[in-house]
């Protein structure tokens, strides 16, 4: 549309806006994207979320220092993964801790779940950049960005900006946990969702551990809204589980 026309049509709108209200006439917007997501299995998240959980064909960084638990936030929601009939899940485990009994215990199917321990960060984005690729993984977790501190800064700036491009051919929810001390500023801005994990207490029975509390806060949010604080409470009692489940 010509500038003059443009000019004209708004002059018309405006007009037409102030006799008859803003909402009489208005600029056809975009139907919102319908966000393929997981859930996380912690009701009271998934709803700040605002999409149901965290986005598929996405990066999401969850950030928390150990026992904040980050790492059973990405087990419970590989967890829902395995709630639909045949899907796989990978977990990259540089700073090999991975701990299947635990991943079990959090719901998670061991026969579908693949734990990769690759040699050193490099190698862990170029096998996270294949696995994404072929598209066969519901949701893949790496765990040990502070390792990708010790490799070429151009080349993880490259595989993360890539893999933020590939992902989002893709059904695979990525999941990157980081401690507060290895951030890093080209995962931050590639993330779509990222969350900071705070652990408050400890649960007690006596004098045996039942579980934690704490907070999730969302940190940043490219699908919703960020700045929600959401209580988290993690329980243990042969099984994983959380609030509400």
């Amino acid at each position: 549309m010509s500038s003059d026309r443009q000019r004209k049509l708004d002059a018309v709108v405006a007009r037409l806006q102030l006799q008859y209200g803003p909402r009489a006439i208005q600029k056809a917007a975009p139907a919102p994207e319908s966000i393929a997501y997981l859930s996380t299995t912690f009701p009271d998240l998934d709803t700040a979320l605002g999409i149901g959980g965290l986005p598929r064909g996405r990066i999401t960084e969850i950030v928390g220092p150990a026992t904040s638990g980050k790492v059973t936030l990405a087990a419970k929601t590989l967890s829902a993964a395995h709630a639909e009939r045949d899907a796989l899940v990978a977990w990259l485990d540089l700073p090999r801790t991975c701990d299947p009994d635990y991943l079990h215990r959090c719901g998670l199917d061991l026969d579908r779940l693949l734990v990769v321990r690759p040699r050193d960060a490099t190698d862990a984005l170029a096998i996270t950049l294949h696995l994404v690729e072929s598209n066969t993984l519901a949701a893949l977790v790496f765990d040990g960005t502070a390792q990708m501190a010790q490799a070429d800064p151009a080349s993880v700036a490259g595989s993360l900006e890539r893999l933020a491009t590939l992902v989002t051919q893709t059904h695979t929810a990525v999941i990157f946990l980081t401690e507060p001390h290895a951030t890093s500023q080209t995962l931050a801005h590639m993330a779509t969702v990222r969350l900071a994990l705070h652990r408050e207490q400890w649960l007690m029975r006596g004098n045996d551990v039942r579980g934690y509390a704490g907070q999730v806060e969302i940190l940043k949010h490219k699908l919703g809204r960020a700045g929600a604080v959401v209580p988290l409470r993690i329980l243990f009692n042969g099984t994983v589980r959380g609030a509400g489940l």
